[in-house]
């Protein structure tokens, strides 16, 4: 049976496997072992040099949650995770914002690997409620305002 992956698709697959692998610090040989498939096999498929089997991108979806889209035909460099929310822009705003707002009424400014922390933190609280509250805001700031940030 032929495939029906060309050459350069393999190849594209193959980097996507070890970009994979990689970034959960895994040898060839315990990734292979954790979505069962031998080393060897899995070395070929990582390669581009064999077609990566449907049976392998599941494995690695159950195993690890990784988008078999992506997997096989993805743009992005980082690997995308099945089921990860999108980007909710309109709430960052509203985060950045409340967040401007509560530091000018304080007279305060924050370092900006500070501030990326605490939007990063607001913003996941957020998501889970669904929303940004003031109350919120005011908090996580006077907390980082006393821990001197």
């Amino acid at each position: 049976m032929g495939s029906s992956t060309s050459p350069i698709d393999k190849a594209l697959i193959g980097r996507r496997l070890a970009t994979v692998r990689t970034g959960l610090k895994l040898s060839q040989g315990a990734f292979a072992e954790a979505v069962g498939v031998s080393k060897r096999s899995y070395v070929h498929y990582e390669r581009g040099e064999r077609e990566a089997p449907a049976g392998l991108i599941k494995a690695i979806y159950d195993q690890y949650g990784i988008d078999p889209v992506w997997l096989m035909s993805g743009d992005e460099i980082e690997p995308k995770v099945a089921g990860s929310p999108e980007i909710d822009f309109a709430l960052i705003n509203g985060v950045v914002g409340a967040l401007d707002d509560e530091l000018g009424r304080l007279g305060r400014q924050m370092r900006p690997e500070h501030r990326t922390r605490v939007i990063r933190a607001l913003y996941q609280v957020a998501l889970e409620q669904g929303r940004i509250s003031q109350e919120l805001v005011t908090d996580v700031v006077a907390l980082a305002v006393a821990r001197g940030r």
